[in-house]
């Protein structure tokens, strides 16, 4: 399977670099006390140690996106909300493994059945007009120039409204495939430190995980 980023992409978003991570043969489950230790544990720090989010070089960046369309980075939401008091969601371990490295780093990420990939994948930006079905089964409407990832069958995913349905991580997915997005210039250490992060999540759970990982650069 190729990843590539297309022409279009480069041209607008020329600092743009993503990173892949593919885990194989993992027997998702609803959930595991080990990963919900993790979650308590981060929830801690964030509520103990974690300072303001809107001043940290991560999040201004990806709000320096998000403002493009009058939109918050959603990270930083869901951390102000766990130091209010709130909690993880809880979905699967595969999913939720992502969402406690993707809390720590602040590095948007999404997650993918690797199986019900089609093909070859390109990072590109959207056209007028464009739209899919996201998580929660609503159609939406893209907005033009956002950053998105396509199959031969069509969109996966964009960063303003997240991954579609139809490579959605279920109950029954063992090969899953993570992509950290970065639209603009990220130190490639980070962005493989996330990585890494969520394959430790899941070999604390499974042990040995058979994983590739790569960045894929304008």
């Amino acid at each position: 399977m190729d990843i590539h980023i297309t022409a279009d992409l480069k041209k607008l978003y020329p600092e743009s670099i993503f990173g892949s991570l593919i885990i194989r043969n993992i027997p998702n489950q609803k959930i595991h006390e080990a990963l919900e230790e993790r979650k308590r544990d981060l929830e801690r720090r964030i509520r103990e140690v974690h300072g303001e989010v809107d001043i940290d070089n991560i999040i201004q960046k990806y709000n320096t996106y998000f403002r493009m369309w009058k939109k918050t980075y959603p990270i930083e939401y869901q951390i102000n909300t766990i130091r209010s008091g709130g909690k993880f969601p809880q979905v699967s371990v595969l999913v939720d493994s992502m969402f406690i490295a993707e809390l720590n780093s602040m590095i948007l990420t999404s997650g993918h059945d690797l199986e019900e990939i089609r093909g070859d994948l390109s990072f590109d930006i959207s056209r007028e007009g464009e739209r899919y079905l996201k998580l929660n089964g609503q159609v939406q409407k893209l907005k033009k120039n956002d950053v998105v990832l396509r199959d031969n069958e069509g969109l996966l995913a964009c960063i303003l409204y997240g991954p579609t349905m139809r490579t959605s991580i279920t109950l029954k997915t063992k090969d899953a495939l993570y992509f950290a997005w970065c639209p603009y210039v990220m130190d490639e250490r980070l962005i493989m430190a996330h990585l890494k992060e969520i394959l430790e999540n899941l070999s604390h759970i499974f042990g040995s995980v058979t994983s590739e990982s790569q960045l894929i650069r304008s």
